[in-house]
């Protein structure tokens, strides 16, 4: 299994031992860099009964389908309805752990992005890694390591993972045309994993097309109610055209406080320059605030009506941006 782990991952599972693990891990890394899939490989090493071999695929705990089924594999996210990881959510955790295995071997506690644990929690946390359940391990990941407490800090052993260089990620992705992955490397923060799904899932396609309906916006005046309606039926793509939305309204903004900035998106820079000398800086920001608000809605389950909030938010760009051709 450690072959399917990119190459500037398994440094960090060179030092692996079962007889000689600690019981708590601090992954932290940018977002898309690859903690989540190091905190998988980690836990099916931990939990597979093979002592002699990485991950064997074969013993009884290999054999769950995901770990999501594995009965000793505990993971911790934000709720859906939920803004933090709280501690009700941690003595539940608690509970889970101090029972016995029930393959009789190991058990794991994943969490996630813990910068999103409340306070109460992380104490709570804390706690348990004072005085860990035997045979139990913790991963816990974050963005953001400056932001988690010295004491949790202190009682994991820290992995930091960097992403690596460009010449690097050119060769791991060399199945793809060098210009696509360029591109899918500026739209995704030079991140490899976040460049190859974007290059996997047709999004590069899908981003030209976003740029073409903008620019048909607000060059000439296409029917907002039509274009909202496409996006409408193009549901698995429009939460990623409303965060494009979002980022050009702040390259807008950007442009706008600096008119000597050469290039933010090349693809999109001649639309946000233009706009930044045609719109008013109040009503940039206002509707960043909006988009912003809708891809989060959409982000979630809603019961409300899609399209009306879609087209609305077409209306608004329309007229904050002064790019109607109707008037």
């Amino acid at each position: 299994m450690t072959n399917q782990l990119p190459f500037w991952l398994k440094p960090h599972v060179s030092f692996l031992n079962k007889d000689s693990m600690h019981h708590a891990f601090l992954i932290s890394g940018r977002k898309g860099v690859g903690k989540g899939q190091l905190v998988h490989y980690l836990s099916a090493f931990i939990l597979c009964n093979d002592n002699d071999i990485d991950v064997c695929g074969n013993c009884s705990s290999c054999k769950f389908s995901s770990l999501e089924n594995h009965p000793d594999h505990h993971e911790l996210q934000v709720l859906p309805d939920k803004k933090l990881i709280g501690i009700s959510q941690i003595h539940d955790l608690r509970n889970k752990l101090y029972e016995s295995s029930f393959l009789g071997k190991n058990k794991v506690a994943s969490l996630i992005d813990i910068e999103k644990i409340s306070m109460d929690g992380l104490n709570a946390v804390l706690k348990i890694l004072e005085e860990p359940p035997k045979n139990t391990f913790f991963f816990l990941t974050t963005n953001f390591l400056n932001q988690i407490p010295l004491t949790i800090q202190s009682r994991s052993l820290d992995i930091k993972i960097d992403p690596p260089n460009l010449e690097e990620t050119l060769d791991w992705l060399t199945d793809y045309p060098e210009e696509d992955v360029l591109k899918a490397l500026r739209l995704n923060d030079n991140l490899p994993l976040a460049a190859k799904h974007f290059l996997d899932e047709g999004l590069l396609k899908i981003r030209d097309d976003f740029i073409s309906d903008i620019s048909g916006i607000i060059k000439e005046g296409k029917d907002i109610t039509a274009l909202s309606t496409r996006w409408i039926n193009e549901e698995s793509s429009i939460n990623i055209k409303l965060e494009w939305m979002s980022l050009l309204l702040s390259d807008t903004i950007k442009f706008n406080a600096d008119e000597a900035k050469d290039t933010i998106n090349p693809d999109t820079d001649n639309i946000s320059k233009y706009l930044s000398k045609h719109s008013n800086i109040e009503k940039l920001h206002q509707l960043l605030n909006k988009t912003n608000s809708l891809w989060n809605l959409f982000s979630r389950e809603t019961n409300l009506r899609k399209d009306y909030q879609l087209n609305s938010l077409f209306v608004d760009w329309e007229r904050d941006l002064g790019i109607s051709k109707k008037i």
